[in-house]
């Protein structure tokens, strides 16, 4: 098996804090799905966070026959499967850019690298006005 070489704020040593955090949606990755696990406890004096989106990716490698990479998402609310990206319907909030990134990349066909490269300093797509979108925070 290949080994991929480190990530940024991967090397710590003792008594080394990180110079990057890792968190949901960092963009250190090109995994898809970026999922960082983060446990810390305040009385050992330890936190843990692992990169669960590349370990899964390693693992799914190794076992393709339990994986369903499928090219659409599954709408619950028509029982359908979509097979085109929503545009950005959202009230409350911008697009974040580690998932416009991943939407130019399924619509253009570009890696993440090119994606990143290509629109560089540019912004996602802006909050859409109120009463024409979908709120990601509820106000109750």
């Amino acid at each position: 098996m290949l080994e991929a070489p480190p990530l940024p704020g991967q090397d710590i040593h003792a008594g080394v804090m990180p110079e990057i955090v890792w968190g949901h949606g960092d963009d250190l990755c090109d995994c898809t799905f970026q999922q960082v696990g983060d446990w810390t406890n305040p009385y050992i004096g330890r936190t843990l966070r692992v990169r669960l989106c590349c370990i899964w990716a390693r693992l799914f490698s190794e076992y393709p026959q339990f994986v369903q990479e499928i090219p659409a998402y599954y709408d619950q609310n028509t029982d359908r499967w979509e097979t085109d990206p929503m545009d950005w319907n959202v009230e409350d909030s911008d697009m974040p850019v580690h998932i416009w990134h991943r939407q130019i990349a399924v619509l253009t066909g570009l890696s993440l690298p090119e994606v990143r490269k290509h629109f560089e300093g540019e912004q996602p797509p802006k909050a859409v006005a109120d009463g024409t979108g979908v709120r990601l925070i509820s106000d109750g």
